[in-house]
């Protein structure tokens, strides 16, 4: 089920000025070199001032996904923050730059360091955001539809079924995008993670039914730090992961830069949540009636 127009409208405006708002940065976070692919990991500014430059850039993406996610379902406002967040990632460029300036194999050890300082940040945020909507909603009453399907919805500290079904979701999410993935091109990339793990938040919500699915938001940086660290353990030197890149015989998951993961792969899970959502309303809707 669609949000209702005036809702739609915040999302939009939510995903443009947020987005403007996460380019600020992206002279920042480019390489010293100039070229292709976002790392905090080597950043022309170094990694600590990376992270707080991206941080002041996302400001105005965090205030209106709590705006969002106040006035309607919540995974709206993790959908803005991700959804806006893929506009730095497309203009940031593809990973052939990364890896031709980075010293392979330890690159994608420092990709898997990246990738759990994005899984702090967007937990961070995400609880954040759970956290003071309900007393943000009161204050937008005009703005807030009265019916939307993430009433029962919370984004929490996850129990076992939420850690199962991020698990399946992950496992997932990891067969079909590797499928998917065929290039290092962005476009070829971020296409693949959110349909990859769209379909893949989908199998793990319907799969395991329950209303925290903060671990399928974050199972694509899951499935980041995994394989990052299954490549530069798989390949101990630079010269055999060279050879596996160029011949293709290179898990694919990780031509995928840790900033893909979480605006690409996160904006997906919430597109499959999100439909299994609209599926689980239209079952028991049906099911009354009958």
């Amino acid at each position: 089920m669609l949000p209702q127009l005036k809702h739609r409208l915040i999302i939009g405006l939510s995903l443009v000025i947020g987005g403007l708002g996460w380019l600020l940065a992206l002279g920042a976070l480019t390489a010293a070199d100039g070229s292709t692919g976002l790392s905090l990991m080597d950043a022309r500014i170094g990694t600590p001032n990376a992270v707080l430059i991206l941080i002041a850039a996302g400001i105005p993406a965090i205030v209106l996904a709590l705006l969002t996610a106040s006035t309607g379902n919540p995974l709206t406002g993790v959908f803005t923050l991700c959804g806006s967040l893929l506009l730095l990632g497309c203009m940031g460029g593809s990973i052939d730059g990364y890896l031709r300036r980075a010293d392979l194999p330890n690159g994608y050890r420092l990709l898997a360091v990246e990738s759990v300082i994005w899984v702090f940040f967007l937990a961070l945020v995400i609880f954040l955001i759970d956290g003071l909507r309900a007393r943000v909603r009161p204050g937008l009453q005009m703005l807030t539809p009265k019916h939307h399907l993430g009433t029962r919805t919370q984004l929490t500290l996850p129990g076992a079924k939420p850690l199962l079904a991020g698990l399946i979701t992950a496992a997932g999410g990891a067969f079909i995008c590797n499928l998917l993935i065929q290039s290092t091109d962005g476009g070829q990339v971020n296409g693949s993670l959110i349909l990859g793990f769209g379909v893949a938040a989908l199998i793990g919500n319907m799969a395991v039914p329950q209303r925290n699915p903060v671990m399928i938001l974050l199972s694509p940086m899951l499935v980041a730090i995994v394989a990052y660290l299954w490549v530069a353990h798989a390949h101990p030197t630079t010269d055999s992961l060279l050879m596996d890149l160029y011949s293709h015989n290179f898990l694919n998951l990780t031509l995928a830069l840790p900033i893909q993961y979480a605006s690409a792969g996160v904006t997906g899970c919430t597109l499959g949540v999100g439909l299994a959502q609209t599926l689980e309303h239209v079952r028991h809707t049906t099911t009354v009636t009958a």
